[in-house]
């Protein structure tokens, strides 16, 4: 079986030349013409691929998909310089043991975290929020081969809620589970990712036909069989994920080879 790699997350936004900038300019990401067709950012070995709406984008917030993040070093001084260039705060600067986080929103109300626990700048994580922490590893690791850290999801300090996370490349896709205690950001019920800003998350192998032919063999919802994107240019399909977060499998090379093809 071929490995899986990170890949992409997708954005519907309503102003790309924006977007472009906002990721450039607030967190390093670097311009590319994706496979020479789409205009795109590539973050260290992964990509942000944008498609343009004509009407705002709904909010991710309701999702699966709770934010994305970038790593950071010093918090006090990752906050105060992206306020005073003018980003728009969406949880200010919060301390957690001896580091920080804290929130930002990107040009179509994404909501973006930088996380100082790692001390680089580079793109670090995808957070998503589950119905259930160990039915949603199980799903990665069964169907993408994603192996958590942990056997089991574990409590969070004072047992607020179970959590539990699967490093794959330089990305950690982080899970929480629903809070023992009523939070605003946690879905009464999970609506589709695809429409929203933050439409969906891909995965990439070298090879997709057996990837494709194992999903549906198991029974795996597929959304859209394998095929071209006419905007990427990328050989993929698509299926839904936990949670009805929806998820595309694109046939590529890892990075650095991937970024040339």
């Amino acid at each position: 079986m071929y490995k899986a790699h990170f890949h992409h997350i997708h954005l519907n936004v309503s102003d790309i030349d924006a977007s472009l900038n906002f990721y450039k300019k607030y967190f390093g990401a670097k311009y590319v013409k994706f496979r020479g067709k789409a205009d795109a950012l590539f973050t260290e070995k992964s990509f942000l691929l944008l498609d343009h709406v004509d009407t705002p984008p709904q909010t991710h917030l309701g999702s699966s998909l709770w934010h994305i993040g970038w790593s950071g070093v010093d918090g006090h001084s990752e906050f105060d310089w992206r306020v005073k260039e003018g980003i728009e705060v969406h949880t200010p600067l919060n301390p957690l043991g001896d580091n920080h986080w804290m929130y930002f929103y990107g040009p179509n109300k994404e909501v973006v975290e930088v996380y100082t626990g790692n001390k680089n700048h580079t793109f670090e994580h995808i957070h998503l929020l589950a119905a259930n922490v160990d039915e949603t590893m199980d799903w990665f690791r069964s169907h993408l081969g994603l192996i958590p850290e942990y056997n089991k999801a574990q409590p969070w300090p004072n047992n607020l809620f179970k959590w539990n996370v699967i490093h794959l490349d330089n990305i950690n896709i982080t899970i929480n589970g629903k809070p023992v205690m009523e939070r605003t950001w946690f879905p009464a019920a999970f609506k589709p990712t695809d429409g929203t800003i933050f439409d969906h998350i891909g995965f990439s192998f070298e090879k997709i036909e057996p990837v494709f032919e194992k999903m549906k063999s198991e029974g795996v919802t597929i959304v859209k069989e394998i095929g071209i994107d006419p905007i990427q240019g990328v050989k993929s399909f698509f299926v839904r994920g936990p949670d009805r977060l929806l998820v595309e499998i694109v046939e590529e090379k890892a990075i650095p080879e991937g970024i040339w093809n």
